[in-house]
């Protein structure tokens, strides 16, 4: 009997872990404006994407990461370019304490963005999942060199299938 299921999600290789990173949201109207007039070097906004595409209200929280990638950061938006990634998914190992981030790509692999032990993020990372389900999966991968806000590397909108 061949084994159907899917390998495991890899880590991600050092040379490709940001400095740090964290949950956030943008109300749904806000997406487009923010980000589609920044200058960036990554960006992969698909219009079927557009929460107005998808018929979202204006003010409904879209969830995302933050991946402020220092150093690394040029070598990170290469890479998630390189991968394309369609989602970033909230894996709980115990919803009260840990768990951690897993990004699907386009050619079916699978990659372990974060793992975190710690209660204060498993509860953000709860509510980034109830945000993702009443948004229609629609989420997104934000990557900046530091949190200044000055700079913006790359954006990537998603979407949980």
């Amino acid at each position: 009997m061949v084994n159907s299921l899917p390998p495991p999600p890899q880590p991600l290789p050092d040379r490709l872990v940001g400095e740090s990173w964290q949950f956030v949201a943008l109300p749904a109207q806000d997406i487009w404006p923010y980000f589609g007039d920044r200058p960036m070097r990554y960006q992969s906004m698909p219009e079927r994407l557009s929460p107005l595409q998808l018929g979202l209200a204006a003010d409904l929280p879209i969830p995302g990461v933050v991946i402020y990638g220092g150093r690394q950061c040029r070598q990170i938006g290469q890479w998630l370019a390189e991968q394309q990634p369609t989602s970033l998914l909230y894996i709980a190992e115990d919803p009260q304490q840990s768990g951690g981030l897993v990004l699907h790509t386009q050619t079916g692999d699978r990659w372990v963005m974060v793992t975190f032990k710690d209660g204060e993020m498993a509860t953000a990372a709860g509510v980034f999942s109830q945000r993702q389900q009443k948004a229609k999966g629609l989420h997104f991968l934000w990557l900046q060199p530091d949190n200044s806000g000055v700079t913006t590397t790359g954006i990537w909108l998603l979407q949980k299938s």
